[in-house]
């Protein structure tokens, strides 16, 4: 009988398999999608479609052409010769005929292979499906194979990183499910300079187009950035299916698809001689290279020279093109293998411990490439020698000194609490408590010396006290260190052994607390940072949160320059230290180093190969290929760790997205405020182009008729026509004068000349200024016997009331009152001007005093007059800090009321 063992561990998943063979069924009776994909129009999509397809007619397939658009390109017209061809649809959609693919015909004609171009183009109205990608769908369900062409940037969810880099949306697109569900993608790739070369010669689009496309779409810029999106896609496909079909399999294991290396660092020496052989190897096979550091317990007490050498270790790594990472974790082995099956790594790159291990304890004391050696067998592990291994036993004297240190605090702490434990374990012993008790009272206290002291020294030394204080005090024979019971030295042993491993076990885990609080401390930091950042309005708000949480970081002092017309501008600075201030890099020489910086987009100054004579770290602001600014850190006391540089370019990259984020902020505005003038302009040249019209018609008419007929025309006629001349040219000069003023107001020109002037004198002005508007009608004034003296500019406030006055002369009737009324409260001075004209419709009130506003009307078609009058009064008004409003009368007509508030002479500009 035969005995079939199953490993449930490495067996296939079987919800994988199961999919696996329905869609291979599915497949069996479907048709396959072939794309043949590019990043631009021109590449040659069509043309090799259709080359491959005279290859497959040769084959005696059985191949038909849908649907070709040529573009009129001869190459592509010729290759369509030889190959059977559906007749296109021909559509009526408003009056222009289109000519779509028939999908119909070539469901009826049922080819093995049909080629239908571009894949994501949208049906003309009447047609089954709005896309074409439905139609070919449901070729593909009726079992028909279809070759097809595609452009990226008709990728759905390519689209705005498309319209990002082109500044052009593309409409027509498919979802990504139609690209990744394809049997077959082919990518036509060219140069970019090749293409456009086609483009001059007229082979892509007209000659006429040439230009327009290489000035919008077709630019060099745009095209490689196009071509890198295509190949990352095809990339990103081809991994997919080799992910698929390792889970598919159950594996765990790498599949060595193209090889990526991963240098194992320390701050050894060797490790030099590691980062170069992998940067070597990269370039060898041309993979990514990766530089790994784990970061253990112990390695949190390295040296300042041992920091020194991991720093340029880390630096090395990114100057050579290797991304640099560091991980957390005691057990190196196991972390680098975890992280090399997370990121797929085929080759690990580590140096040599030369330290000898006795046999005895080979197996406990295993060292970390004999342990990556035993804990896999599908990496290729690379163990580079250390050739320059220190042998001198300082080094072993200085760890020896750092692990085991002693100092007269700790030891005076360490006392306290073994006397505290010894009064406690003696009241126990007094109470009948067992030896049991007495013991465990002393492993607490050893316990608590440890968490309360650094190294291992002193609670070696605390469990030694320990044992000797219980044997004298209570083991017979009592106050001596005498025994008689052999079954003690095994407790003693027993005790310190228990003390030395709970303590050392409660050590490492608080340093493990300890380092886990440093991180999410560090971690909330930059949480808060991003929030704040996120919810910052201005360029010097953005600053001043991120330099002041990036201080707070890295422990330092932090500059910042923005950019200005391609200048850095003043600096920006948090002093970690108020009252000490650091200076330092605060100098010309400095500004120079972050001035370099700025303008190669390169990091700069202490730590670097660049500048590494400065006392600061200068690191550019840049989003995308924009530079915004620089960040320097203050570095007089020591370099930046791989960690804190991490800090810096993370709060710097927020602080980029935030800056990018005011530019755009700032560039929407900006195009806002134009598309208002522009707007604004179109109605005001609408609007005096209707309403100068008459005034000068009128005024040509009567000139030509006294020129002509002078000598024929009446006295009275001729009168009669020289006052309309007057009247026509007045209007003409107080529209002219409106808009001057509006003109003043909009482009901050109009000064506010406020003194103190009487509001008896200013009305009686107006009023007389604006005798002409009301002739046909009755003016009545009330004003306070009282004197009232308000600070103003009088010729405007008497522009207010005379524009008031010609709208109510306009708007009433003949011999109606017009009347104008002054009163005072606590704080402002109060103006009205009523009338009993027809009033104010409900549904325009809120709209009289926007601009070009005319009788319900946003244009100016109806009635002369451009809507200036009373936005120039509202505009006067609040520079004068008051406001203005209009109301209907119970009994009919409108009240029209302004305040200016009372106060001191002042002189002010209108911004």
């Amino acid at each position: 009988m035969e005995v079939i063992i199953i490993d449930y561990n490495e067996r296939p998943d079987p919800y994988r398999i199961l999919n696996k063979v329905e869609k291979e069924d599915s497949e069996s009776e479907r048709g396959k999608l072939k794309i043949f994909f590019g990043y631009a129009a021109g590449v040659g999509k069509t043309y090799s479609m259709l080359r491959e397809a005279h290859d497959i007619k040769n084959l005696g397939k059985d191949i038909v052409i849908g649907y070709i658009e040529s573009h009129e390109r001869l190459e592509t017209m010729d290759l369509t010769k030889g190959i059977e061809s559906i007749n296109t649809k021909v559509i009526d959609y408003r009056g222009v005929i289109l000519k779509e693919f028939d999908l119909d015909a070539a469901l009826l004609r049922k080819p093995e292979i049909i080629l239908v171009d571009e894949l994501a183009h949208t049906n003309a109205k009447g047609k089954r499906h709005r896309k074409r990608w439905q139609d070919i769908e449901e070729l593909l369900e009726a079992g028909i194979d279809v070759y097809t062409t595609l452009n990226v940037q008709h990728i759905e969810s390519l689209n705005d990183v498309v319209e990002s880099i082109t500044h052009i949306s593309v409409r027509e697109t498919i979802p990504d499910k139609v690209f990744d569900n394809a049997d077959k993608v082919e990518i036509i790739d060219i140069e970019p300079d090749e293409l456009l070369k086609r483009f001059s010669d007229g082979k892509v689009y007209a000659r006429d187009q040439v230009k327009s496309a290489f000035h919008n779409f077709f630019t060099k810029s745009n095209l490689y950035a196009l071509r890198e999106i295509a190949l990352r896609k095809t990339a990103d496909r081809v991994n997919y299916e080799i992910e698929t079909a390792r889970l598919s399999k159950g594996q765990i294991t790498v599949v060595p698809a193209s090889d990526q290396i991963l240098a194992c660092i320390s701050s050894s020496p060797s490790s030099l001689r590691v980062i170069r052989t992998a940067a070597r190897m990269a370039e060898v096979y041309h993979s990514k290279w990766i530089v790994v550091y784990v970061e253990t317990t112990k390695s949190q007490k390295l040296s300042k020279e041992d920091r020194k050498r991991l720093n340029s270790y880390f630096n090395l790594g990114e100057q050579l093109g290797g991304e640099v990472v560091t991980i957390y974790g005691d057990d190196i082995a196991d972390q680098v293998i975890q992280y090399a099956k997370f990121r797929n790594i085929t080759k690990i790159i580590i140096g040599k411990n030369n330290k000898k291990t006795s046999k005895v304890f080979h197996f406990y004391a295993k060292d970390v490439v004999d342990k990556l050696m035993d804990s896999n067998s599908y990496i290729d592990v690379y163990v580079i020698p250390n050739s320059l291994y220190d042998r001198k036993s300082n080094k072993i004297t200085k760890k020896f000194s750092k692990e085991f240190n002693l100092s007269l605090k700790e030891a005076i702490k360490a006392a306290l609490i073994l006397s505290i434990v010894t009064c406690a374990a003696i009241i126990f012993d007094y109470v009948g408590f067992s030896e049991a008790n007495v013991i465990m009272i002393f492993i607490l206290g050893v316990i608590i010396v440890y968490m309360q002291t650094t190294g291992y020294l002193m609670g070696i030394i605390s469990s030694l006290v320990g044992v000797s204080i219980f044997n004298y005090l209570f083991v017979p024979p009592k106050r001596s260190f005498h025994f008689y019971d052999k079954n003690y030295l095994i407790t003693f042993i027993m005790i310190l052994i228990e003390a030395f491993v709970i303590g050392n076990l409660t050590n490492k885990i608080q340093q493990d607390a300890d380092e886990s609080y440093t991180r999410e401390k560090r971690t909330q930091t930059l949480y808060r940072v991003t929030s704040k950042l996120l919810s910052a309005v201005g360029n010097s708000d953005v600053v001043s949160i991120a330099i002041k949480y990036l201080s707070r970081l890295v422990d330092r002092t932090v500059v910042c320059y923005l950019s200005i017309d391609n200048k850095l501008s003043t600096p920006f600075v948090y002093y970690l230290d108020e009252l000490k201030k650091d200076d330092l890099i605060l100098n010309k020489d400095e500004a120079a180093v972050a001035y370099w910086s700025f303008l190669k987009g390169r990091e700069a100054g202490s730590g670097t190969d660049t500048f590494y004579g400065a006392r600061g770290y200068y690191i550019p602001v840049k989003v995308q290929n924009k530079i915004l600014g620089v960040i320097g850190v203050s570095c007089e006391k020591d370099f930046l760790s791989h960690d804190q540089k991490f800090i810096v370019e993370t709060v710097t990259g927020q602080m980029a997205i935030a800056l990018d984020r005011e530019i755009l902020v700032g560039q929407q505005e900006k195009s806002k405020v134009e598309i208002e003038r522009e707007r604004l302009r179109s109605n005001l040249l609408r609007s005096i182009s209707h309403d100068l019209r008459s005034p000068l018609a009128g005024i040509k008419g009567a000139v030509s008729t006294i020129i002509e007929n002078g000598k024929f025309i009446p006295e009275k006629t001729k009168e009669d026509l020289l006052n309309g001349i007057y009247d026509d040219t007045e209007w003409l000069i107080s529209l002219v004068e409106n808009l001057l003023s509006m003109t003043k107001f909009d482009e901050g020109n109009m000064k506010i000349n406020k003194n103190l002037e009487l509001v008896e004198e200013v009305v009686s002005e107006a009023v007389q200024r604006s005798s002409k508007y009301f002739k046909d009608h009755k003016i009545k004034v009330e004003v306070p016997k009282k004197l009232i003296m308000v600070p103003m500019d009088g010729n405007l406030i008497e522009q207010v009331l005379i524009n008031l006055i010609q709208n109510a002369a306009k708007f009433s009737k003949k011999q109606s009152f017009i009347q104008i009324k002054v009163y005072e409260s606590v704080d402002d001075v109060f103006f009205e001007v009523i009338d009993d004209g027809i009033g104010i419709s409900d549904k325009i009130l809120p709209h009289i005093f926007d601009r070009f506003f005319t009788n319900g009307s946003s244009i100016a078609d109806s009635r002369r007059g451009v809507g200036l009058g009373l936005t120039i009064c509202k505009s006067i008004v609040e520079a004068h800090c008051g406001t203005i409003e209009a109301e209907n009368k119970k009994e009919g007509g409108a009240i029209f009321r302004f305040n200016i508030p009372k106060g001191e002479s002042t002189s002010n500009e209108l911004m």
